[in-house]
């Protein structure tokens, strides 16, 4: 199937180099379009004829040419970021006309034209639009000094927030990626406008976002992106299902030229270096076709902030009073068991600090993007195509194995223990074909787009303790544990048109469209030794360490079809008010049909100041992963001494299993989204945005806490559910669950400036966003399982409520400071990340805030030649760390008797991997050195 996508690139490529080779134009006029401030070329410039269908695009040199009849007509130069210019050029016969342009740079992002949130004509900026709209360019994802997009956002979208998971299975390989503080499954991701198919992984750790299926953002090259729209408000009943924070359109480059970005970096440790090479190249294709290829190559290193690990090793020295034991006799017994273990640290040289991997796992991507449109001759229609490939290789570390965990350990094969990793390979395809034009006024769209993702894990430096009556010779330290994968196919068909002048009014756009989607979530079993129990008398634990491989029980090739039609409205009722109506409705062959509207409006009472607001509602279909998903895996629990490992079952949504405990089937979750605000232009150099929000979701899906075996109350029903289902193997059970409501307030502030300061331009950009989530009305607990005070809340304890509402950072501002003078150029932000806080699951004098941290990064660039430049900085200028976690009196005999407050798990954590602001690997330096062409 993946060499069936291969050829359908290379035949589009085909195609369109054909496209190109049967083109041909003259000149007549010509020009050099440069920027007014640095003078350095700009390419991608569009050169349009006002009143004529025709125009060009700038080379990579900045320079274009135009087949004009003699005759005299007005040029429109318009580019990204730029202020638009109109120029007039008299055309006369044998003659070439020569007119070089020189474009000033906009008001930061606030004045450039947005594509989403909108399906009008009328051309608007972002505060001209009824909701907000955050505009990213290129250049500003660059100037972050980071080299993938989920981090280049995280430090240039204040609502964006996005950080690397570390210990967390697959999660280290895909970042979850939030908006407005909500889930990575709560936002839709578009590309060109189109929506973009999820991941394969669903995140079932103790992370953020756990239980959600988010977009893998860093399958898509940097390199490839020309810039990003964020839309932050509720638009299901624009844009489908996910929408409820809000969406990220990424929109790919198109102009001709060459472009190469390369960058080397470590941080400031001496681990996690950094290789990154991107290149970009657009062809034209006749007069206005174009063709853009993106290949990039990243390269990260594994950083490691593990601390020295002092619990038992050799002998379990962390035990439990025995019945009938006094305190005195159990005191000397756990010193006497220290002191063995001790004895043998020393005697075998065991390194108690390089026993866990707590960072970045290492990572190497390759991504290859074409982005293609070419005009069909004889119509006013075009063609366009977008495709891309993306393969992953990742390593990371899950929880060492100690020799005293005799059960899961193979000491003839690792008499010291080991640790076991996580191998991913993830590949990402799609291919975007279609056709846009326009007949009789109306602007019309048809196209579908097909795309998938699947991640293999395998898991190496393992072993299956089950297994070791094979011997050191005959036992397997790898394992090919499973494949996830999904699998989206989308096809639209769309039409607008304007009946504004009919009616007397400035604008009334009508739009409607249907849409047909195809949706495959499939679960490949691993092979036999990855979860195979081989000796189950013997009381060793069954498949590979630190992820068992799935079984045939729970694979799966799962199917559902997507129905949905639209119909928008958009009008300027007077030259003051602007109205926006939107109704959707998407039936799901798996569970029903939804509905969503949205109304909105913004009224300008001066040029100066606006103001602006919406409601709607909203909902989010359960994804196929969240119905189907089910896996025996061991899952570490923190037992307040330390974690500890357990067999849990995750069972779907609708087996017997699930029915037994009184969980019902998934059904969609539901929001009502309100936002008031306010645009302003008070001088003619500064503006702003105040966007205020609440967004309340109803039957919100959680991956539930653990049912655990137990030998009264619940803990009984528990047990007798799983025993009279044959899972006697099984310590707990997982399930997905429409269970609580939430309640997400909050406030988004963009303030941002130009000036000239000496003989250079200095823009200053402060952007803020503060949000609160809360869990609100009762939790919806399954039917047949009572609360039990020894087991407490199965469902969504405190500890899932702390992942939900204090996980993320409360607040997030970043003041950005960007000067160009001549050929140099510096870039100084200060990023401020509010506090977070995490929650034991059952002691709260372990509940721990971390404090509010201020992260500073620099660059300074220098253009060395006319189109090289040279860029060092550094991220995390002062190497800033956040909060430590809490321990107080380790758990080990010296201490016995006095209060154990540990959240470090033996010392090995030494920062939080459930709440995090910005990670805690610290300082990183980079050079960056980028060229056109």
């Amino acid at each position: 199937m993946k060499n069936c996508y291969i050829y359908r690139l290379l035949i589009l490529t085909s195609v369109v180099w054909l496209f190109a080779l049967l083109s041909a134009f003259a000149q007549s006029v010509r020009g050099h379009v440069t920027d007014a401030t640095t003078g350095a070329d700009l390419p991608g410039v569009s050169i349009l004829v006002q009143g004529r269908n025709t125009g060009a695009v700038t080379d990579a040199n900045g320079l274009y040419t135009l087949t004009l009849e003699p005759g005299s007509y007005t040029l429109q130069a318009s580019f990204v970021g730029y202020t638009t210019q109109t120029l007039p050029v008299q055309v006369t016969t044998g003659t070439t006309a020569t007119v070089d342009i020189r474009l000033v740079e906009s008001l930061a992002s606030l004045n450039e034209v947005v594509v989403i949130g909108s399906r009008s004509t009328q051309a608007r900026s972002s505060t001209q639009t009824v909701a907000p709209v955050d505009v990213i360019q290129s250049r500003e994802l660059v100037a972050t000094g980071q080299v993938d997009i989920s981090q280049q956002l995280n430090f240039v979208a204040p609502s964006f927030n996005s950080s690397r998971q570390t210990v967390s299975d697959g999660t280290d390989h895909i970042d979850p990626a939030t908006l407005r503080g909500l889930g990575p499954d709560q936002v839709l991701v578009l590309l060109n406008g189109k929506r973009r198919h999820n991941q394969a992984l669903i995140n079932i750790n103790g992370t953020i976002g756990r239980g959600s299926v988010g977009t893998d953002l860093n399958a898509i090259p940097s390199s490839a992106i020309e810039r990003v729209e964020v839309l932050r408000d509720g638009a299901s009943s624009q844009y489908g299902s996910d929408a409820i924070a809000g969406v990220i359109n990424l929109r790919l480059k198109e102009q001709p030229g060459t472009t190469v970005n390369a960058q080397l970096g470590q941080q400031y440790e001496g681990d996690g270096q950094v290789a990154q090479v991107g290149i970009n190249h657009g062809f034209k294709l006749g007069q206005k076709g174009i063709l853009s290829l993106t290949g990039e190559f990243r390269h990260r290193g594994a950083t490691n902030r593990a601390g020295d690990y002092t619990g038992p090793v050799y002998v379990n020295w962390n035990v439990g009073q025995q019945s009938g034991e006094s305190a005195a006799a159990y005191v000397a017994r756990r010193q006497s068991l220290y002191q063995q273990d001790q004895a043998l640290i020393r005697q075998n040289n065991f390194n108690l600090s390089d026993n866990l991997q707590v960072g970045n796992a290492r990572v190497d991507n390759a991504g290859f993007f074409l982005n293609a449109r070419v005009p069909i001759k004889g119509s006013n229609a075009s063609f366009y195509a977008t495709g891309g490939l993306n393969y992953r290789r990742g390593l990371a570390g899950g929880f060492y194995r100690y020799p005293y965990q005799t059960t899961q350990v193979i000491t003839a094969i690792y008499p010291n223990g080991f640790l076991p990793n996580i191998q991913s390979t993830i590949n990402d395809q799609s291919l975007l074909v279609g056709v846009n034009g326009e007949t009789n006024g109306w602007r019309w769209d048809i196209s579908n787009v097909y795309g998938g993702n699947s991640f293999r894990f395998d898991v190496t430096n393992s072993n299956n303790a089950s297994l070791a009556y094979l011997g050191p010779v005959n036992n397997p330290t790898s394992f090919y544990a499973g494949t996830l994968s999904f699998y989206q196919n989308t096809a639209d068909i769309s039409a607008a048109k304007d009946f504004g002048k009919q009616m007397g009014l400035t604008s009334f756009n009508v739009a409607a469209g249907v849409t047909y989607r195809n949706d495959q979530y499939r679960i490949k079993q691993g092979e036999a030794a990855s979860y195979l129990n081989f000796s189950p008398q013997s009381g060793q634990a069954g498949g590979a360490q630190v992820f068992p491989g799935y079984q045939p029980a729970n694979a799966i090739n799962a199917h559902r079809q997507v129905y949905g039609a639209y119909l928008d409205l958009e009008s300027d009722v007077t030259e003051r008010l602007l109205l926006n109506a939107a109704g959707r409705y998407e039936y799901y062959s798996d569970f029903g049909g939804n509905v969503a509207g949205k109304l909105a409006a913004r009224y300008r009472f001066s040029e100066a100041f606006s103001l602006r607001g919406s409601v709607s509602n909203g909902f989010r279909a359960p994804s196929l992963h969240q119905r189907y998903f089910s896996a025996i895996s061991t899952v570490f629990v923190s037992t307040g001494t330390g974690l500890e490992p357990r067999q849990t079952g995750t069972f779907r949504n609708d087996s017997p299993i699930a029915q037994a405990f009184g969980v019902p089937s998934l059904g969609a979750e539901r929001s009502t989204n309100f936002s008031v605000g306010i645009t302003s232009r008070p001088l003619s150099n500064v503006s702003l945005t105040v966007d205020a929000y609440q967004i309340n979701i109803r039957d919100r899906i959680i991956y539930s806490n653990q049912f655990s075996r137990g030998t009264s109350g619940a803990g009984l029903i528990v047990a007798t559910i799983l025993n009279n289902a044959g899972q006697t193997d099984v310590n707990s059970a997982q399930f997905f669950a429409n269970a609580v409501n939430t309640q997400t307030r909050g406030l988004d502030v963009v303030i941002a400036t130009n000036s000239r300061l000496a003989t250079g331009t200095l823009d200053v950009t402060l952007a803020a966003n503060f949000n609160q989530t809360k869990v609100v009305g009762d939790i919806k607990r399954p039917a047949n399982i009572p609360q039990d005070a020894t087991f407490g809340n199965f469902l969504f304890n405190r500890q899932d409520s702390a992942r939900l509402t204090v996980a993320q950072p409360r607040s997030k501002i970043q003041l950005t400071f960007n000067y160009r003078l001549s050929k140099f150029g510096a870039v100084l932000r200060v990023s401020r990340f509010g506090t977070v806080e995490s929650y034991d699951p059952a002691n709260p004098a372990l509940d721990q805030s971390f404090s509010p941290r201020m992260v500073t990064d620099l660059n300074v660039s220098y253009r060395i030649q006319k189109n090289l430049t040279l860029t060092v900085g550094a991220n995390n200028l002062f190497d800033v760390y956040p909060d430590p976690l809490k321990v107080t009196n380790y758990p080990t005999p010296e201490r016995y008797g006095t209060a154990a407050l540990d959240n470090s798990s033996f010392g090995r954590f030494v920062y939080g991997r459930t709440a995090t602001q910005f990670g805690f690997n610290g300082g990183y330096y980079f050079a960056n050195l980028s060229a056109s062409f």
